[in-house]
């Protein structure tokens, strides 16, 4: 056998040992949102649209919502990343979660976060304290951009969504329970 043929050969059981190690440790890696409310209805559209390619990988899942004047809340775009990962999964049920809980307010959403919590299991994978956060911060007029990112990688996405000059949204990170 030559050298070029054990180089490869070499090459090619590196990869198959050391490449599903990699992906385990990022399945691995606890999940946060970064939720950026800006005062505009096009502004998490905008954002979004001019995301680079890096931060776009780094994001498991992400929505745009915007709040209309009476109060109704619409998804503009969903999107989750390819290959059914269980990281991508959790990803895009908290991002489903988080939606159906900032568009379906009940009357004393300012004072508690028990009105969200269904009759049965848990009311999220947000804790009490961050559900009332998210859901408080997106008022009428408002778009609002919801990204799901792994820990390591979440403060190069809360930077990117952080960027903007005078139409820089009000952002907040949240742990996501497993």
């Amino acid at each position: 056998m030559g050298v070029y043929a054990r180089g490869i050969w070499s090459l090619a059981a590196f990869l198959v040992v050391a490449g599903p190690l990699r992906a385990q440790d990022k399945e691995a890696q606890p999940l946060k949102m970064v939720y950026a409310v800006w005062d505009n209805p096009g502004g998490a559209g905008n954002a979004i649209a001019h995301m680079n390619k890096k931060t776009y990988d780094l994001v498991e899942a992400y929505a745009v919502i915007v709040k209309d004047k009476s109060g109704k809340v619409e998804v503009k775009q969903r999107h989750n990343k390819a290959g059914g990962s269980a990281t991508a999964m959790a990803a895009s049920e908290t991002i489903d979660t988080a939606i159906a809980r900032i568009g379906a307010l009940p009357a004393n959403a300012a004072d508690s976060a028990s009105g969200y919590r269904p009759a049965s299991g848990p009311a999220s994978k947000l804790s009490d304290s961050d559900l009332k956060k998210v859901v408080g911060m997106l008022g009428p007029g408002e778009s609002g951009a919801l990204l799901i990112s792994p820990k390591p990688d979440v403060s190069e996405v809360q930077n990117f969504v952080g960027m903007g000059g005078k139409d820089a949204p009000q952002v907040v990170v949240v742990d996501i329970q497993q």
